[in-house]
């Protein structure tokens, strides 16, 4: 099984791609190269973050849901824990390695212990532990996981310097193939409204009010296609081949478009 994810090698999609049983991974220079990689049949799945408990959605995953046509076939949970590498000591760096989203989520500590540091923000997490790798003076550092520090054998100084210790972000695992129901299901659909108006999102909700769904996120996006026009990205508890799940979805067809993204295993 071939399974395609972000690159390059020591990323958090790579520590989370080896929770399969892959005969080979695929690294990919974008999420964007992830799903096609998986529509095109190059790969059987595909390994991409759709959201993080501190920072939300992953805008190049969501908008990868809405053109790709692929199917959410798994989903899980992996801590997200931001470790300090470097060859010297707190007081001898003076050049950081950071993602963006890394380095805002390790602020505080930054802040307090390398408050004149220089920042060079990198593309990812693996990109950063890669620069550090090159480098052998004590005046370099970088925000890595663990993970990337074995990868690259990186020296940590200090572990666990995110600012929020209870920091996790959701993959979904993307391929072609539909999943049987296991009895504890998650759906996600992508609902566009053809026009603006109000109560639109009030009328969504009440559908799954009244059948007794349990929806567990909402999130808009931008449709890209007209100002102040929005698509709804909505999980809820349950597996399209339920009764009261695929009576839900034919009632809300009816009124929007309605694009089923898959249903899966939940994680939590």
């Amino acid at each position: 099984m071939k399974i395609s994810t972000l690159g390059p090698k020591g990323t958090f999609s790579h520590e989370t791609s080896l929770l399969f049983d892959a005969d080979e991974i695929l690294f990919k220079r974008s999420i964007w190269e992830v799903f096609d990689s998986v529509e095109k049949g190059e790969s059987e799945g595909g390994v991409v973050p759709v959201e993080n408990s501190l920072v939300g959605g992953v805008s190049q995953t969501l908008d990868s849901l809405i053109e790709f046509n692929v199917k959410v076939m798994k989903e899980y949970l992996l801590p997200i824990r931001h470790n300090l590498a470097c060859w010297g000591e707190l007081e001898d760096i003076e050049v950081l390695y950071s993602h963006n989203l890394t380095l805002s989520q390790c602020e505080k500590f930054v802040r307090l212990y390398l408050p004149k540091v220089e920042i060079h923000e990198t593309s990812s997490n693996a990109i950063s532990a890669i620069e550090l790798s090159n480098k052998n003076d004590k005046i370099y550092a970088a925000l890595v996981s663990k993970f990337a520090a074995d990868v690259y054998n990186l020296r940590i100084l200090k572990k666990d310097v995110q600012d929020e210790k209870l920091n996790f972000t959701r993959f979904f695992v993307v391929g072609n193939k539909d999943v049987l129901p296991t009895g504890k299901d998650r759906t996600s659909i992508l609902v566009s409204p053809s026009l603006n108006k109000p109560g639109v999102l009030y009328s969504i909700v009440k559908l799954f009010y009244d059948a007794g769904i349990d929806l567990t996120k909402i999130e808009s996006r931008p449709s890209k296609k007209k100002m102040g026009k929005y698509v709804f990205f909505i999980d809820f508890k349950g597996h399209v081949k339920e009764k009261k799940v695929s009576q839900t979805l034919k009632e809300l067809s009816s009124i929007f478009a309605v694009k089923v993204l898959g249903s899966y295993p939940r994680a939590y």
